[in-house]
């Protein structure tokens, strides 16, 4: 038989045991709030961030019209520290006299020789900075970069700046226009000597080679240089790179003069 309480007990043990409950259902809550908010203030800063890293738009010889948060006297270099570290900097200029000022919101922009301005996002109505965004510069340099020079330097700019795509999309349009750096520099990326993980999918010692081998039968001396090392080191069985040579066609590549 089980314990009997006499009626005012029972209500006694009923409400200690209702008030505990309630007092681990709150705590249990409490608990979640404090996960959410640890959350939300991670997200908020890896924003914040990001935002913060964020390249700045320069402009030369620009004054900028807008609402500024701080005007101090400092070099261009500390002024550009100061902005780009805080996600609510718009933008700041810099004027010969030393001055820097911090904006929180842009308008405008207007030619004084000897300022510097630099912003987060383009001046509207105002023309191009000397690095506009990449996404831009490689829809204009498709329409205007015959030679591929432009475009094989806006590669290696967004590649800097982690854009894989606008890199990998230039640098090959680059080479198709007959571009021989881009093809050369293409062609290292698969060299297991100088292999690039964040740009080609796999080492491929026939792909670099053959690039190579094309170059150098066209005279380019860096090419003859690389395909001759590559060579050489695949003909050397305590090299760091033997596996990648298992399957390399180096009767095709190696062997034979380059000057038919």
């Amino acid at each position: 038989m089980g314990m009997v309480y006499p009626f005012g007990e029972r209500n006694k043990m009923r409400r200690m045991k209702i008030t505990g409950n309630s007092s681990h259902l709150g705590s249990l809550v409490a608990m979640f709030v404090g996960v959410v908010l640890i959350a939300t203030a991670f997200l908020a800063s890896s924003a914040e961030a990001q935002d913060a890293g964020q390249t700045l738009f320069n402009y030369p010889d620009t004054a900028l019209n807008g609402i500024t948060s701080a005007e101090i006297s400092k070099s261009p270099e500390e002024c550009r520290k100061i902005c780009s570290s805080r996600p609510g900097c718009a933008g700041f200029d810099h004027s010969e006299k030393g001055m820097c000022r911090i904006f929180a919101s842009v308008g405008s922009g207007k030619t004084v020789t000897g300022a510097l301005s630099e912003t987060r996002s383009l001046i509207n109505g105002y023309h191009e900075p000397t690095n506009p965004p990449l996404a831009g510069r490689f829809e204009k340099l498709k329409q205007t970069d015959n030679d591929g020079d432009e475009l094989a330097a806006l590669s290696r700019d967004a590649f800097a700046q982690g854009d894989r795509d606008i890199g990998n999309q230039a640098i090959q349009l680059a080479m198709q226009r007959g571009n021989t750096e881009a093809k050369l520099e293409i062609a290292k990326w698969y060299d297991p000597r100088t292999f690039k993980s964040d740009r080609a999918a796999a080492i491929d010692t026939n792909k670099a080679a053959r690039s190579y081998f094309e170059l150098a039968l066209e005279g380019n001396s860096d090419a003859v240089g690389l395909l001759t090392s590559l060579c050489r080191e695949a003909s050397n069985s305590s090299s760091a790179f033997t596996s990648s040579f298992e399957s390399f066609l180096g009767s095709t590549y190696c062997e034979g003069s380059l000057n038919p």
